[in-house]
């Protein structure tokens, strides 16, 4: 066999190559087009945002004894507050609609008040950290003041929640990471172009 029929690039495999890169153009648009939606829709993509991250978080909090930290059912915790005569039933059905009202209100708050605060750059990865840092307020909210001064008041759970132990601590910091990433991963606009004139505004000027 000759060199050159060794070295001769295969078709199969250039056009892996190819479909492999067309593959993830395409993705690409399609992030960018699931961006420009949130940009264009922010209390749809909020409202969406709110409701999935806190759901996954929800979830997350019932599997954390498969990895060592004590379970965080948050329905039951909540409904103990809203409904602390109800049957165990009733208060976990009164609790988890308020626990996923409060994680969409929140939402609401990162959406509209601390987002436009925060002055990473509004790329997919600035977003999620965006949304991580507004997650690590809410946890240190929950250990310093929720669980302490709500949650358990006659407890004595010490300062920062620490009689209870630093696994604890590490469960609520990381229920509300798993939160705040989804949170900043699907509430994700892009950047304004504050050097762009918007369509309607050129239209107006036409007139």
């Amino acid at each position: 066999m000759s060199d050159s029929a060794t070295l001769a690039p295969r078709e199969d495999s250039d056009s892996a190559v190819g479909q492999e890169a067309a593959g993830d153009a395409a993705g690409e648009k399609a992030v960018d087009r699931y961006r420009t939606w949130v940009g264009d829709h922010r209390v749809s993509a909020a409202l969406l945002a709110g409701l999935v991250a806190t759901h996954l978080a929800t979830v997350v909090g019932y599997f954390m004894p498969g990895i060592g930290l004590p379970q965080l059912d948050w329905n039951r915790i909540n409904g103990a507050i809203y409904t602390p005569k109800a049957s165990p039933d009733l208060q976990f059905l009164s609790g988890g609609i308020f626990h996923y009202v409060d994680g969409i209100v929140f939402t609401a708050v990162f959406a509209i008040a601390v987002y436009p605060l925060l002055r990473w750059r509004s790329t997919a990865l600035g977003n999620t950290l965006k949304g991580l840092f507004f997650g690590t307020i809410l946890a240190t909210i929950s250990v310093v003041f929720m669980i302490p001064r709500v949650y358990f008041p006659a407890a004595h759970v010490g300062f920062f929640s620490h009689n209870l132990g630093w696994k604890l601590i590490l469960a609520v910091y990381l229920w509300h990471w798993v939160y705040g990433l989804n949170l900043g991963m699907i509430y994700n606009p892009p950047a304004r172009d504050h050097g762009a004139t918007p369509v309607a505004d050129s239209r107006d000027s036409l007139r």
